[in-house]
């Protein structure tokens, strides 16, 4: 069900190759790498991947969220088991070999497996869902052969942004402070 990459696809995919083979994302798991900027990289790289991904699997985002979650499972047929119980689906990832890693990065051998690349299967899942919804949805990873030593990958896709319970509000003191408060 795969099919040809088009000529932007391919320069997509080898600068993600580039990267991989470089010390760039190597260097995002070392101890005294920024927090925040570990964050964003995996953001992207989620983001890249995602990109990548979709077309190779021919799959369409504009579509209804059920029609999408069949069409995910027929592509990719015994690996991925999507259910949704209202505004939240239990996506079960299957790897081809029982309890690794199937990020790309990993299963070529390209890095060392680490928990922190779940957060990158996070933001692949977040794109992808965000996507077909056309707004934010959140992520949430239950476990995984990396962070939980599962056989799968386990994640909660919350289709609906939280609902708040609070009203931001200027604090009373902000409103009531004589002197200059900045």
């Amino acid at each position: 069900m795969t099919h040809q990459l088009t000529e932007e696809e391919i320069a997509q995919r080898e600068f993600f190759v580039g990267l991989q083979k470089g010390e760039i994302l190597k260097r995002i798991f070392q101890p005294d790498f920024d927090e925040v900027a570990r964050e964003l990289c995996l953001k992207c790289t989620g983001e890249m991947c995602n990109s990548l991904f979709l077309p190779y699997g021919q799959i369409n985002t504009d579509t209804d969220i059920d029609t999408f979650m069949q069409s995910l499972m027929d592509a990719f047929p015994g690996s991925r088991k999507l259910e949704r119980k209202d505004d939240v689906i239990h996506y079960d990832f299957f790897p081809e070999v029982t309890g690794e890693c199937m990020c790309p990065m990993i299963a070529l051998g390209h890095l060392e497996p680490t928990p922190l690349w779940c957060i990158c299967g996070n933001y692949f899942n977040k794109a992808m869902f965000e996507k077909v919804m056309k707004h934010p949805v959140q992520v949430e990873l239950l476990e995984s052969p990396l962070t939980t030593g599962s056989d799968f990958c386990r994640r909660l896709i919350h289709l609906k942004p939280p609902v708040l319970t609070t009203y931001p509000v200027e604090p009373h003191w902000h409103q009531t402070c004589s002197h200059e408060c900045e």
